[in-house]
């Protein structure tokens, strides 16, 4: 239960001097860091000389029926998010299954709620994994407010009900005075009520939804504050009611402070504010709740997860997503499971500086000699440390590290159990192994784990734990006197001894990886030694599995390339500004597509660049979403269904009347097979010259083609003539197994009747349908389909606003409506970048490439 606004990716300078994030990003890491030091120094200034055998009793005293309890009161908190996410779905366009929705949301409230703000916020990754389960951005963004509006509203009507209905314990232990709670707690459900309006403005929101929704939040927060409150002492001086703006207070602590789950945070404001004693039980309190709360639903979640692959082995969910990420549980195991093996590596480094059981550790030494006992302590400690390393690998889907994984946590139950352990405190651990092993399938990247660099928050949260975890060892032993020969004392009782060993050699081997990582360069993919040729790519495209049609770009000689491990792939891009900006999709083999637009990325970021896929479909999506990448949609482009074009019916009677008048003016229809166009290319010049002339416009390039003579002679051409002059021609994309095809330049002369186009454009379609293709694609309309709803991305509704009135500059209304003469499917296309706060920027970008210049941009 963390409210808090989510973290933007860090997008990369292009030159070594670079532009840097914003200031207020930059500091992030350091406000979490500085929020750390504060609570921990806040939380030992509390405990004083708390002892840890007391906190170990106080675990131990729990009855089955409390922990039962707060059991069942964490299942039904997360089954009313869940119900949240079920209620919020009913406005919008596309749903899911019931059974995805109920897998993606428990999963992504169990990861978003454990991750907080620090990597990914649980709003930031439910847009992730709802774009991955095919919804469109807009319905994601949209979710996701509602979402987050409800979150808001509970916690404000809790905190407002616990001040307005029991104020006494403030005044009694805190000396707030009475009015000043009531004040407070009235300004909490005038803001709820603020938020509850606005949320009904909402296209859709009815009132019944609403007071559903709020029921939820509110069962959501009760549940999560009962469950602490069960677990605290009965020396606690106030009842559930007054406990509730205590436990909200915490929560909105540990969510600004951008630490994961708010830890240390929130734990701090516990211990300040309510006086229960002893300390240890508070203290024993704290972490049974973030074990329940927290820890249980992730490995549920996991569970749930690891079964799901198992029943849905042979189940294609995604349409168009590459093998690698075919199943359900495959989208969600990634995130999780980095959670899991994080969480996992801080459990074992706390187990190693603090004391072990007595009498766990005496039945030990019954059967195990001392030396291995003391190594295995120490080792254990090590492959706690390797754990929080291998946690970025499992994100980033590295098989690598999935095996890292599996034989650091085999070896973690080994360690665990020879260095003086109970079986209990393995179990943790097996239920991690377990649950990874199952979902090997999500797990596909074949970038070895040591050529991928740590972010710096990445290496802020392995700093963070291994400093809590010295601290915590500091704090559990400081009754010792220091004395320098406890370094080298062995004795099966020997706990500081074991502690210092192994404190100093993950600090040792923490600040030498931190060095390697800092200091070691980056890799690049490896490339080909020269630039291809155009035959080469030409080939290329001609036996890829997959293929837009607009691959053939890469033939216009004005892009670069990124090729695959195997060199049967490629990304086509060109440098500008501070981003290399990718035309389209990846090319070739589809099983290697997830791998290659990694290593874009990182050959992009090696190189001081963020990264920008142009135009790509809904397909492309969860690609995108793996990559971090901020979507916006730029608009829409008119698909044929061809098996379902003919001139037939009354629907079409303009296009019969088009044809009948071309014919009547002369004109008659021819394609130019390939081998055949650089025989008829001074007169497809001619037109062009006269076209361009004509409309005092200049050639494209990047997004569309040029007219290069090696270019149009690289595929067919259909052309429309006027007795055997050609007056207008057309060259034609094909897309792998010429299932699909695209217009490209779009040329007549001034000789030609003015229905030229649209008659050239007719016969075209009917050529495509009888070579038995599938889709012809009439191209983009540019900016069609944005929202302009008021909430709505700035962006969307500014584009809207050019769509709609910019018709002088650009035909964009008039575009659309030509194009909608064919009666297209309009299909939503996007652009993806790395830099969430530059989409405009690499807007700019596009065009300007597009355009051939700045000064370009103006020209029709």
């Amino acid at each position: 239960m963390t409210p808090t606004d989510d973290l933007p990716p860090d997008a990369s300078p292009l030159t070594r001097q670079g532009r840097w994030p914003p200031p207020w990003q930059r500091l992030a890491p350091i406000w979490a860091l500085a929020s750390f030091i504060v609570a921990i120094y806040l939380i030992h200034t509390e405990l004083g000389s708390v002892s840890m055998n007391g906190v170990y009793w106080h675990l131990n005293a729990y009855s089955a029926s409390i922990l039962f309890a707060t059991m069942v009161a964490t299942l039904l908190g997360h089954a009313a998010l869940s119900f949240q996410d079920f209620i919020a779905f009913r406005h919008l366009t596309a749903r899911p299954p019931r059974q995805d929705l109920a897998i993606a949301s428990f999963t992504s409230n169990a990861v978003g709620s454990t991750v907080g703000s620090l990597v990914l916020l649980g709003s930031a990754l439910q847009t992730r994994i709802y774009l991955q389960a095919g919804l469109p951005p807009e319905d994601c963004a949209l979710f996701v407010r509602i979402k987050r509006m409800g979150l808001y509203v509970g916690a404000l009507i809790i905190a407002g009900a616990g001040l307005l209905l029991e104020p006494g314990p403030l005044q009694q232990h805190y000396g707030m005075p009475i009015i000043l709670s009531i004040l407070i707690g009235g300004v909490c459900l005038a803001g709820a009520g603020a938020l509850l309006w606005r949320n009904l403005s909402i296209a859709g929101v009815t009132p019944a939804s609403a007071l559903y929704r709020l029921f939820a939040s509110l069962v959501d927060w009760s549940m999560a504050a009962l469950v602490l409150y069960l677990l605290l002492p009965e020396s606690t001086p106030f009842g559930f009611v007054g406990f509730l703006p205590i436990f909200a207070l915490a929560c909105l602590a540990g969510g600004l402070s951008g630490l994961p789950a708010g830890i240390g945070a929130f734990e701090a404001i516990i211990l300040l504010l309510v006086p229960s004693q002893p300390v240890e039980a508070v203290i024993g309190a704290l972490i049974l709740f973030r074990a329940i709360y927290y820890l249980m639903p992730l490995a549920l979640a996991g569970l749930a997860l690891g079964a799901s692959t198992i029943a849905q082995s042979h189940r294609q969910v995604l349409k168009g997503v590459s093998q690698g990420a075919g199943g359900l549980a495959d989208l969600y195991t990634p995130p999780l499971f980095a959670l899991l093996a994080f969480a996992s590596g801080a459990y074992m480094l706390a187990a190693a500086m603090t004391p072990a059981l007595p009498g766990a550790l005496q039945e030990a030494g019954r059967f195990l000699p001392l030396p291995v006992i003391e190594v295995s302590h120490f080792l254990a400690s090590i492959v706690g440390f390797l754990l929080l390393i291998v946690a970025n690998g499992l994100a980033r889907r590295l098989s690598h590290a999935w095996a890292a994984g599996l034989v650091l946590l085999i070896l973690g139950i080994g360690l665990t159990l020879a260095k003086g352990a109970t079986l209990g405190e393995a179990v943790p651990l097996a239920v991690v192994l377990g649950v990874l092993a199952l979902s090997r399938g999500a797990f596909y990247r074949a970038t070895p784990l040591s050529s991928v660099k740590l972010t710096p928050v990445v290496l802020l949260a392995i700093a963070a734990t291994i400093g809590a975890a010295i601290w915590l060892g500091f704090f559990s032993y400081e009754h010792v006197e220091y004395r320098d020969e406890l370094w080298w004392q062995f004795a099966l009782h020997g706990g500081t001894s074991r502690f210092l060993r192994a404190a100093g050699g993950v600090s040792a081997l923490g600040l030498l990886f931190l060095a390697w990582n800092w200091l070691r360069p980056v890799k690049r993919p490896a490339q080909t030694e020269a630039p291809p040729t155009t035959d080469t790519i030409a080939n290329l495209i001609a036996t890829a599995k997959a293929a837009r049609p607009d691959a053939a770009l890469a033939l216009s000689g004005d892009k670069q390339f990124h090729f695959s491990t195997s060199g049967n792939s490629f990304i086509m891009f060109s440098p500008r500004g501070r981003s290399w900006i990718a035309m389209s999709e990846p090319v070739g083999d589809p099983d290697e597509f997830p791998s290659l637009v990694w290593s874009f990325r990182e050959a992009a970021d090696a190189a001081g660049c963020g990264t920008v896929f142009y135009a790509v479909s809904r397909d492309f999506l969860p690609l995108a979403a793996d990559l971090g990448l901020t979507v916006q949609k730029v608009g829409e482009t008119a698909i044929i269904p061809l098996a379902d074009f003919s001139l037939e019916g009354s629907a079409r009677s303009g296009l019969r009347q088009t044809v009948r008048r071309g014919e009547r003016d002369g004109l008659s229809f021819d394609i130019i097979p390939l081998e055949s166009v650089p025989a008829v290319m001074d007169q497809l010049a001619t037109v062009s010259d006269d076209w361009l002339a004509a409309h005092e416009g200049a050639e494209k390039s990047f997004s569309l083609g040029r007219f290069d003579p090696d270019y149009i002679a690289r595929s067919p051409v259909g052309v429309a003539r006027l007795g055997d002059e050609i007056v207008a021609f057309a060259n034609i994309w094909e897309g792998a197994g010429k299932r699909d095809r695209a217009i490209d330049l779009m040329r007549f002369s001034s000789a030609a009747p003015k229905s030229v186009m649209e008659y050239l454009f007719i016969q075209l379609l009917l050529w495509a349908k009888d070579q038995g293709g599938e889709r012809f694609d009439l191209g983009m309309a540019p900016l069609a389909g944005l929202e302009s709803h008021r909430l709505a991305p700035a962006l969307s509704r500014l584009g809207t606003f050019i769509y709609e009135h910019a018709g002088s500059v650009y035909g964009f209304e008039g575009l659309r409506a030509y194009k909608q003469k064919f009666h297209p499917d309009w299909e939503p296309l996007y652009l993806a970048t790395s830099n969430s706060r530059g989409v405009a920027t690499a807007l700019a970008d596009v065009a300007i490439l597009t355009s051939g210049g700045l000064v370009s941009m103006f020209r029709k």
